[in-house]
């Protein structure tokens, strides 16, 4: 299906967060807007993030929550080594409690705002998580007439005159039929690249054992586009980590996102070892979880041990630990041994049982492995972990069969950048200058925020970027 209108004020390409926070603000500027969707489901990631970040906004002032925004703009850069746009950042810094407001205003509702592991207080929970915040712009948008959305219509090019952007051409999806709409104004709102393989592997080392938890839409369209009339290339190579996650080659990743068993791998802190059964890293990193994601891609294999006791108490007492990357903690893992034994029966390759160390280490060939639980356990009975430094709290023995082995990857949210742009989200070729008429929001245009990870220290960076950068593009559109 094609638009009403063949020429529109504003074109964007992609229906995600960002994507939507920019019609919506396009229709409070009465612009004509026409939104294409190159699937047939609008919200894209959107739909499954957690909150948003915010500095200064209503809910940090009734919660009394003070944070000095020089003093975070600062540790970010430190964070990013510098290769953040200080100040595109700082814009964002600034700018990003009045952003929670706008969407508070709008009617999304937020459950609570806080930290996410170890981090600053800036993440503003959802409530009924993204689902049902793109649920209420959606419904701002169907108020009126002004912005018409359009599924299954994706963008193929870009066109310019005399150097200005003057629309685009757009492809039925079902048909292969082709159209060229006008428009003085284009955003760029597809995601970024974390569903393109290719330019993945291009950008990012240890490829094989990445697994992305996207929408599966997340193709770098955007950037490619923007490429081909003279956009600069800028800061690939950032993912947005979720530290480490099943590890299954038979079936999407998104199938274990909801898994207890993945959590008590990856976020009970218990023991990580290699593939020839050595512990090699502190298991509490994950409460950055862009850190653990690097831990993990240093070592060939990667497999979380657990025994029975440790299993019993997950499911029977609690957690050992709050789960780090995630504004929300359950107290217990009460479907815990129910999974187990459901996988078990499955045959399923990410986990190993056996009676005894010694069985598990022949198993999965990890000569070391009876030796590293060995020295863990007496860490434990020490209290002190002098190999690594992981909290004494977290410090849990490994002594009771049976024994289990889960095998881990790295799941990816997303990739941040492809393009450079300014302070107003205009696009700009590789002389820093404008490509007038283009701009580029969200995912597309996150490489501005970070240096080789995504800054998990900030929680809700990439939602609470997607929704500034959508207004933002659109206040310097007339």
């Amino acid at each position: 299906m094609f638009p009403k209108d063949n020429e529109y004020d504003l074109v964007i390409v992609g229906a995600g967060l960002s994507g939507l926070c920019a019609a919506v603000a396009a229709q409070e500027k009465n612009l004509h807007t026409l939104v294409i969707e190159k699937g047939r489901s609008l919200g894209g990631d959107g739909k499954y993030v957690e909150g948003a970040m915010g500095v200064d906004s209503y809910l940090q002032k009734q919660e009394n929550i003070n944070i000095d925004p020089v003093e975070l703009l600062q540790d970010e850069l430190q964070y990013s080594h510098y290769e953040a746009s200080a100040p595109h950042l700082k814009k964002y810094i600034d700018d990003s409690g009045n952003t929670i407001d706008w969407l508070h205003q709008l009617g999304v509702k937020f459950a609570k705002v806080g930290k996410q592991g170890k981090s600053w207080p800036t993440i503003h929970t959802f409530e009924g998580g993204g689902h049902a915040a793109i649920k209420v712009l959606l419904s701002h948008l169907q108020e009126n007439n002004l912005v018409e959305i359009v599924t299954s219509l994706s963008a193929q090019k870009l066109l310019k005159n005399n150097g200005h952007i003057s629309g685009l051409i757009v492809m039925d999806e079902a048909t292969g039929e082709e159209r060229e709409i006008k428009a003085n104004n284009i955003i760029l709102a597809t995601g970024g690249y974390v569903d393109n393989p290719a330019l993945v592997k291009r950008h990012i080392n240890f490829t094989s054992r990445l697994m992305s938890v996207s929408d599966g839409k997340s193709t770098g369209d955007g950037m490619q586009l923007a490429w081909q009339v003279g956009a600069d290339q800028y800061r690939m190579g950032a993912i947005q980590y979720g530290g480490g996650a099943i590890y299954d080659k038979t079936r999407p990743p998104f199938v274990y996102m909801a898994s207890q068993l993945a959590v008590a791998a990856t976020q009970e802190a218990i023991l990580w070892v290699n593939e020839r059964g050595e512990r090699f890293v502190n298991e509490d990193v994950n409460d950055n979880m862009c850190h653990a994601g690097d831990a993990i891609l240093t070592q060939a294999r990667v497999f979380s041990i657990l025994d029975q006791s440790t299993i019993d108490h997950l499911a029977n007492v609690g957690l050992y630990k709050e789960i780090g990357n995630s504004p929300v903690s359950p107290d217990k893992l009460d479907n815990l041994k129910d999974e187990i034994s459901g996988y078990l029966k499955q045959h399923v390759k990410f986990l190993t049982q056996a009676d005894s160390v010694n069985e598990l280490a022949t198993k999965l060939n990890l000569p070391e492995l009876k030796d590293t639980i060995e020295h863990y356990n007496d860490l434990v009975q020490k209290g002190q972990d002098t190999d690594f430094g992981k909290a004494k709290e977290y410090l849990t023995p490994l002594e009771q069969g049976p024994y289990y082995a889960v095998e881990l990857g790295v799941g990816m949210a997303c990739a941040l950048g492809g393009l450079k742009v300014d302070n107003q989200n205009q696009v700009l070729n590789s002389h820093g200058y404008p490509v007038p008429g283009l701009f580029a929001i969200g995912n597309d245009a996150a490489g501005m925020l970070v240096g080789d990870t995504y800054a998990v220290t900030l929680p809700g960076s990439t939602a609470g970027y997607a929704a500034f950068s959508g207004r933002n593009a659109v206040k310097s559109i007339n």
